[in-house]
């Protein structure tokens, strides 16, 4: 099942949101599934079934064109814009959708994997809250200076700069209203690959310490090899966590 996605502008203005699992209204937990360039939310959701769990609703943004920004992650955040930004609110409505059904950000695991990760790893840095879970997989933040990537709900994210397709609020949007601007303890796994022909592993671990430095309880995986994407091993992880939710440990 698909809809448009409401209160988003910029090049993602059309984007859908593809949904599975339990019903949104009576789930407990709820999952959001970004995926990367030249991937799609339907996808994505099929693949959930690897770790999905009774109880779990499935929310699934879909990039128009399958892309959710046009430039490499490694470059100038102004050379992503507004499609970052875009892509960033795309996310955010999706919890937005979890939380107006009654399930709240402390209970929503979001799974980002390549380019899909860099958008889930930006929305953490734009809309920093103690969420149920992250999982980055195979992706980094974007941008040129990750040591400067600190997160800071309080301030104009960078995408609303210029011609406005943000939502123009920065962190005051519904999603990520965490009153301290920290992540607040919220678990974050980073799961990548030592020459991930993509990603380089420092990035990687740039970004654990950005999340570090921002309040998070962060787990950082960086296995021998060149593989890319999901991963039997990430794949458990991710239903660790959503079962430890609705608790089943």
């Amino acid at each position: 099942m698909s809809r448009r996605i409401r209160g988003v502008g910029g090049p993602h203005a059309e984007a859908t949101l593809v949904t599975g699992g339990a019903p949104v209204a009576a789930a407990e937990v709820a999952v959001v599934l970004v995926h990367g360039r030249g991937g799609t939310a339907e996808g994505l959701v099929r693949l959930a079934d690897e770790f999905y769990r009774s109880g779990a609703t499935l929310l699934a943004p879909g990039a128009v064109r399958s892309t959710w920004f046009p430039a490499p992650h490694e470059a100038a955040l102004s050379a992503n814009e507004p499609a970052l930004t875009s892509a960033v609110d795309c996310v955010a409505a999706a919890v937005d959708v979890a939380r107006d059904a009654g399930v709240p950000p402390e209970r929503v695991v979001l799974v980002g994997v390549s380019q899909g990760g860099a958008v889930v790893a930006e929305f953490l840095r734009r809309r920093p809250d103690r969420y149920g879970g992250a999982f980055v997989v195979s992706a980094a933040l974007p941008g040129d200076d990750l040591d400067s990537r600190a997160l800071d709900a309080a301030e104009d994210t960078e995408g609303d700069e210029g011609d406005g397709t943000g939502d123009g609020n920065g962190g005051d949007r519904g999603a990520g209203s965490d009153d301290d601007g920290s992540l607040a303890g919220t678990p974050v796994a980073l799961d990548s690959s030592e020459d991930d022909p993509y990603v380089p592993a420092e990035r990687v671990r740039a970004t654990a310490r950005a999340f570090e430095r921002a309040g998070a309880a962060v787990e950082c995986r960086i296995d021998p090899g060149d593989g890319h994407g999901l991963s039997d091993a990430a794949m458990d992880r991710i239903g660790e966590r959503i079962a430890g939710l609705l608790g089943e440990d």
